[in-house]
């Protein structure tokens, strides 16, 4: 009776043993891990912020001497502010071109955006220049990587644009009332 106690009893451990092995998850550890996958996909963003209208008015002035050509002034104080979101795959960079739909015969219109941004940046933001502006366009900003800019007035870019006669074709200014627009684009380089 002893030996079938003892059979009865070892079948029984051996039993519960493995049903309490079958119970435990395979490769419980003191440690266990797993894959996380993240996606950052390229990015670019880009708005003009102003006081209230992103629009710059510009008036001939006459000349106050007999002989001097019309100069153009700026008649309201509007400072435009170009702000902008990036981000680049690596060894890539971002640039912004400035793009005018005409050019009213005998002017000639320049933008100049500041060279770094102002406060309220984090990243690698873009270098400003001062161009001609084009109806092809030109690029403004360059060297762009991933940052971005803050919105709103004071962040990003300052805009000043400048309106001068041509000396070399003065002759085809006409008198009319122009209205254009700037277009800016952010693309990769």
């Amino acid at each position: 009776m002893k030996k079938v106690t003892v059979l009865l009893v070892a079948v029984l451990v051996l039993g519960v043993a493995n049903i309490a092995k079958a119970a435990k998850p395979e490769g419980d550890k003191k440690s266990a891990a797993h894959g996380l996958n993240i996606n950052i996909p390229t990015h670019a963003m880009i708005a003009l912020a102003g006081p209230s209208s992103t629009d710059i008015d510009f008036e001939a002035e006459a000349a106050e001497v007999a002989g001097d050509k019309v100069t153009f002034a700026q008649t309201n104080e509007t400072t435009l502010w170009l702000n902008y979101s990036s981000i680049v795959r690596s060894g890539k960079s971002n640039g912004i071109s400035a793009e005018i739909s005409d050019v009213p015969d005998g002017l000639s219109i320049e933008v100049a955006v500041s060279s770094a941004a102002a406060s309220g940046k984090k990243g690698e933001t873009g270098e400003g220049y001062t161009k001609e502006l084009t109806t092809g366009g030109v690029e403004v900003v360059d060297g762009i990587g991933t940052c971005y800019t803050g919105s709103g007035e004071n962040k990003g870019h300052s805009l000043v644009y400048t309106v001068s006669a041509k000396d070399d074709s003065y002759e085809d200014l006409v008198a009319d009332n122009h209205n254009l627009t700037v277009t800016y684009t952010i693309t990769e380089n």
